[in-house]
């Protein structure tokens, strides 16, 4: 059984999950890699270091720049970060606002186990406390995902991973550039 995502070619799109779920292999599996933004990957190019959590600010300022550079010239733009936080979300949601794009959100609800498996196998580790941690922050944010205001919000389980068909409609725009 297929399960279908389907966004309009003028969206932003929102990646939400714990750290070690497969965010960034779905994200890379299902999108062109000049459509993802990694906040992983901007962090990196700030400070040379992925893991260095001190340049959260300055990584996001770059993760939000992209984003608006991509907007502006109405480019799908997926952003590869955790977005467990209603605010960080909502922040996203209005940075789409004046480009007059579409937002989604794709939640990957692995169980705990799933995460911390697979943050052993990861380059980039997390520890396990965060990743814990930020898993009870997922379990908050998917009771209330669905009354945030996104146009598009798909949750996938660990067992829809395999069946997943991404569509974007890239010969329609939804709205007309501002």
């Amino acid at each position: 059984m297929t399960i279908r995502l389907h966004f309009p070619a003028d969206s932003l799109i929102l990646m939400c999950a714990a750290p070690g779920c497969g965010k960034s292999t779905f994200a890379n599996r299902h999108f062109r890699s000049t459509e993802v933004v990694s906040s992983d990957r901007c962090r990196e190019m700030v400070c040379d270091e992925v893991e260095n959590m001190s340049v959260h600010k300055e990584a996001f300022s770059l993760v939000r720049h992209i984003a608006r550079l991509r907007m502006s010239l109405g480019r799908l733009t997926v952003i590869d970060a955790t977005f467990l936080t209603r605010k960080s979300r909502s922040d996203f949601r209005r940075l789409a606002a004046p480009y007059r794009f579409n937002t989604g959100v794709i939640l990957l609800d692995l169980p705990l186990k799933t995460c911390l498996e697979q943050n052993k196998r990861r380059k980039r580790k997390v520890d396990p406390d965060v990743i814990q941690s930020f898993y009870q922050q997922f379990q908050k944010a998917k009771q209330t995902i669905r009354e945030e205001g996104f146009d598009r919000v798909y949750i996938l389980e660990q067992k829809d991973l395999p069946h997943v068909q991404v569509t974007i409609n890239r010969n329609h725009n939804a709205f007309p550039r501002v």
